[in-house]
């Protein structure tokens, strides 16, 4: 369980790795054959939550979220994490569908937290297409409108679609100069 401004949410997260059990129930989501003999080793239920592993891309929502339902309740406020998952999907595997389908199963209240990697600083521009022209898996930077679109129909949380390192930053924390590499935001379903 996760507490998001004042609400206690169950914890969808598709990306790798799990989270502990005594914190509430969550589910970790990632089609890596590596994490998912990593998450069998580690995968525990305790007296104050429960965790499950879902062997599915996020490719294949529905999927995810029967999975999901067999440890969450999806009637109640969810969190679903996105972080750093979307460059992973190409704009022809239509990524802002896969975010909508999941978060249309999900009750009003629930929330989504994304992250990603923009296009905005030259340098990982380049560092991206260096890797893209050697892997089998590419990686896809978008601008901030691009990841902004992922949150269409849900209500923003202020201060909306920034820099990460621009959200909520702590107030006693001095200023630091980062590039800008990536976005954040965190929306509501009403």
């Amino acid at each position: 369980m996760v507490t998001a401004f004042g609400r206690q949410l169950k914890l969808l997260r598709i990306r790798a790795g799990l989270g502990r059990p005594e914190f509430g129930k969550r589910v970790g989501c990632s089609a890596d054959p590596i994490v998912l003999a990593h998450a069998a080793a580690l995968l525990t239920s305790t007296r104050e939550g429960a965790c499950a592993y879902v062997d599915a891309d996020v490719r294949d929502p529905e999927r995810i979220l029967a999975e999901a339902a067999k440890t969450l309740d999806l009637s109640r406020p969810v969190a679903l994490t996105m972080l750093g998952i979307m460059g992973q999907i190409s704009d022809a595997e239509r990524p802002a569908d896969l975010v909508s389908t999941l978060m249309s199963a999900l009750p009003p209240g629930s929330y989504l937290v994304l992250s990603d990697g923009t296009n905005t600083n030259e340098a990982l521009n380049t560092a991206v297409g260096v890797y893209n022209g050697q892997s089998a898996n590419t990686y896809h930077l978008r601008s901030p409108q691009e990841i902004a679109s992922f949150f269409a129909g849900l209500d923003l949380v202020e201060p909306g679609v920034v820099s990460t390192a621009a959200w909520r930053p702590d107030a006693d924390r001095a200023e630091e100069d980062t590039a800008d590499v990536s976005v954040c935001g965190v929306a509501v379903k009403k």
